[in-house]
């Protein structure tokens, strides 16, 4: 189910949204809700990183706050240099709780 919402936006956004209209031949509210979904999935994936460089969560908890895989989230870190913050043993045991965790779904 979908809701409206409203919000102002400066003048050269507005400009940024025409020029995507043409070039993609989609209405402003299409375009809108794409840009919004990607915004938030990378604020997201923005937070659940810093958290783990931070040591505030698990690599598993940082993946569930991205919403994305375990592996997405490794990827992500490889991308970032960001180094794992653990033991192997550490990351085999945590593998494993997150493969369990799909198993049960």
């Amino acid at each position: 189910m979908s809701e409206r919402i409203s919000f102002v936006i400066p003048r050269h956004l507005k400009k940024s949204l025409k020029e995507l209209q043409q070039l993609t031949g989609e209405d402003q509210s299409t375009i809108l809700r794409r840009v919004v979904d990607r915004g938030l999935g990378d604020a997201r994936m923005d937070i659940a990183v810093d958290r783990y460089v931070k040591e505030r969560v698990s690599l598993e908890q940082a993946s569930v706050i991205a919403g994305v895989s375990l592996w997405r989230l490794l990827d992500e870190l490889r991308t970032r240099d960001v180094a794992l913050k653990y033991s192997r043993a550490d990351a085999e045991a945590e593998i494993n709780r997150v493969l369990e965790r799909s198993r049960t779904r």
